[in-house]
């Protein structure tokens, strides 16, 4: 009796591996199965802007923080220091700004003054002209009216050249010249303050802080990593003959290393295009290589998945094995069954 037992278990045994062999062997065309796959989880290095002490920190490792949360703040009495003298700075081109447009509007008034001034000058020598024509005034006064009439015209030029020189200075102190440069150094030192508070760019879990109150970080240096779980996805290679398996959408079961017993479902998002061609170098010429197989290696085609929940015990690295759902009843039946069984196997191996 027993020996009919073992003989049943035996066969049961064959059969089942039988069954699963030419499960395996045909998936390719019919439920396409791969281990060789990771999880990608998108990884941001938050890295300080400007160097200064730490002085809070206010995440720890594996804290959940949204777009915009405080993580870290550093030391801001230089950046404050030198905000205020770049304020200070921006009040004095404004003033030096001021004074200019006064002067020059002081020089406008002054080159009216000069212009009525050589009018005059010019009327009394168009005057004496006349009485000299008669011999009614000397000709030492013709010449001094003379003298006077060029004299007030050198002062309207010399007015009219003062003002071209305000008005080229006060270009310079203008919104385009020292006062912009003075706003924007307002700006930068508004900014380099600013980033003295370091802000979560994107939903994440914090890891690899490695920080203490007091630490002191440069300006480039990674002070932790956002970890987006929300955006993780895996990447498969099957083999290229399963392609037709591989649309966008497509169904996949999923089996974790890290989770065994446990199998998840994901979606098919896309694959690679093109790979890498070996046997071209950058010079474009060919680098052949003899084979003397009569059966050679598939190539393997680059598959991105993604997941509706990512378990948060999961890492970028994780190993999975994955397999898309075929159509026919029966043969999504045996997938099942095969990576139910392969996740109980990762118990052991």
């Amino acid at each position: 009796m027993m020996h009919k037992v073992y003989q049943w278990i035996l066969s049961f045994i064959l059969g089942v591996s039988v069954i699963f062999a030419v499960f395996l062997v045909a998936s390719d065309n019919l439920a396409p199965f791969t281990t060789q796959a990771q999880l990608h989880i998108p990884t941001s290095r938050i890295a300080a802007e400007v160097s200064a002490s730490v002085v809070e920190l206010v995440v720890k490792n594996e804290q959940e923080v949204k777009k915009g949360d405080v993580l870290v703040k550093l030391d801001p009495t230089r950046y404050q220091l030198a905000l205020q003298e770049a304020n200070a700075a921006l009040v004095q081109a404004k003033q030096r700004l001021l004074a200019k447009k006064q002067q020059l509007n002081g020089s406008r008034a002054a080159l009216l003054q000069r212009k009525k001034e050589y009018e005059n000058a010019q009327r009394k020598l168009n005057r004496n002209l006349q009485l000299s024509k008669k011999h009614l005034i000397s000709q030492e006064m013709l010449d001094n009216s003379r003298a006077e009439s060029v004299v007030r015209q050198q002062a309207v030029k010399a007015s009219q050249a003062q003002i071209a020189q305000l008005q080229a200075e006060l270009l310079q102190n203008s919104d385009s010249g020292a006062l912009a440069i003075a706003r924007a150094k307002v700006s930068e030192a508004e900014l380099n303050l600013a980033k003295t508070t370091i802000l979560a760019p994107v939903d994440g879990v914090i890891s690899n802080l490695n920080l203490n109150k007091g630490s002191y970080v440069g300006a480039g240096s990674p002070i932790l990593f956002l970890v987006d779980r929300q955006r993780a996805w895996v990447n498969a290679d099957f083999n290229e003959k399963g392609m037709h398996h591989l649309q966008t959408g497509a169904q996949v079961r999923l089996v974790f290393d890290a989770l065994p017993g446990q199998v998840f479902d994901g979606q098919v998002n896309g694959h690679e295009l093109a790979i890498h061609d070996a046997s071209s170098d950058n010079n474009g010429l060919a680098h052949v290589v003899n084979d003397d197989h009569w059966i050679r290696d598939q190539q393997k085609v680059r598959t991105q998945i993604t997941m509706t929940r990512i378990d948060p015990t999961l890492f970028s690295g994780s190993k999975v094995s994955v397999m898309v759902k075929p159509e026919s009843t029966m043969w999504s039946a045996l997938g099942s069954a095969w990576m139910g069984l392969l996740s109980t196997i990762r118990y052991l191996v």
